[in-house]
């Protein structure tokens, strides 16, 4: 049963205070039913080699990315932050009773977005841990806000057994379909005749694609945030602070934080980058190692590829910093690639 969908993250942590690592396991989406995901949950160690599931805090939250353990209300137990695809991130408080979500209590509006990697550190020195979290970036087709979000539609329109997603991102104003005509007649043999033409469906909604019936029956996800960003934990809320403009040239799926000039203030370095997308939507792939130098006040400057020595050229899947012999390397994982080797 636990092997049956994909998993996102796997995270360690005595969350019970029992001395054993238990386990909090991300569900990311039910292969062939995309946008469906799984349950995430935890495996709660019994000190004897065994694990016990429980499924009952979480169950299905979304679609999973990431996760982070961390003390949030100082009360010395581990609470769990999380990120996902088409999810605000999402807090949960480890209290005596279980595990309650208390993201409202942490973020004034939800954050909604493609969040790929969450990571967590006290970036202006106030002794608080602030978040930084990966998304989609600026520099895309996809835009998403309040107003003009980022929209997906799913249900089994053609009563055919699977899932049919549909994309819709808005254009001067208005929420378009991203699948082509010829995409969504070779998914829906129907709609042929009621798009005969490239001219019936150029001004096409999902509204004209289906019926209010079949939409009132069909899920709904949305995204309203495409940036990567910097959370600053200020009076017990997390506030959205910008980064500087390089740090959205591209999707984030790697964060490593720490003091890599040696300033006594903590940086931060992006990578990711996704350029196996579709054609119509285009390789994102302008991140070369984006590193931002700190200034130990929460505030951020873009170091150059020249000056930080970084030209990392492809899509990140994996990154850590290990030490050989006493001497400090920055090793990343590329898709397709030989993996990189940096001395620090």
């Amino acid at each position: 049963m636990l092997n049956a969908c994909s998993k996102s993250c796997v995270k360690p942590c005595d969350f019970d205070g029992d001395g054993d690592i238990d386990l909090f396991v991300g569900g990311r989406v039910i292969p062939g039913k995309y946008p469906l995901a799984p349950n995430s949950y935890l495996l709660i160690n019994d000190g004897k080699g065994h694990f016990k599931v429980d499924s009952t805090s979480f169950g299905k939250l979304g679609m999973v990315t990431d996760a982070q353990w961390i003390d949030l209300n100082n009360d010395g137990r581990k609470d769990l932050v999380l990120c996902g695809e088409f999810m605000p991130i999402t807090i949960f408080i480890n209290t005596p009773e279980g595990f309650k979500d208390k993201t409202s209590d942490y973020f004034d509006t939800p954050q909604k977005g493609f969040w790929f990697k969450l990571a967590v550190a006290d970036v202006n020195g106030d002794g608080k841990p602030d978040l930084i979290a990966g998304n989609l970036g600026l520099n895309s087709q996809i835009h998403a806000s309040d107003k003009e979000p980022a929209e997906l539609y799913f249900a089994d329109f053609d009563n055919n057994g699977s899932i049919d997603p549909f994309f819709n991102f808005y254009v001067q104003g208005r929420s378009y379909p991203f699948v082509s005509r010829d995409e969504l007649n070779e998914q829906m043999y129907s709609m042929r005749r009621k798009f005969s033409s490239y001219k019936a469906y150029a001004d096409a909604t999902i509204n004209d694609i289906f019926s209010p019936d079949e939409l009132s029956k069909a899920g709904k996800l949305v995204a309203n945030e495409t940036k990567t960003t910097l959370f600053i934990n200020q009076n017990g809320k997390f506030i959205a602070t910008p980064l500087p403009v390089e740090a959205q040239f591209s999707p984030v799926t790697q964060i490593l934080i720490g003091d890599f000039d040696h300033d006594g203030h903590m940086d931060i370095l992006l990578l990711g980058n996704h350029s196996d997308n579709r054609l119509k939507l285009g390789s994102m792939d302008a991140n070369y190692g984006c590193l931002l130098k700190g200034d130990g006040k929460g505030g951020f400057e873009y170091v150059s590829q020249p000056s930080s020595g970084l030209s990392v050229i492809g899509d990140v899947k994996s990154s850590v910093e290990i030490n050989i012999n006493n001497i400090p390397y920055l090793l990343i994982g590329l898709s397709d690639a030989p993996l990189l080797f940096y001395k620090e």
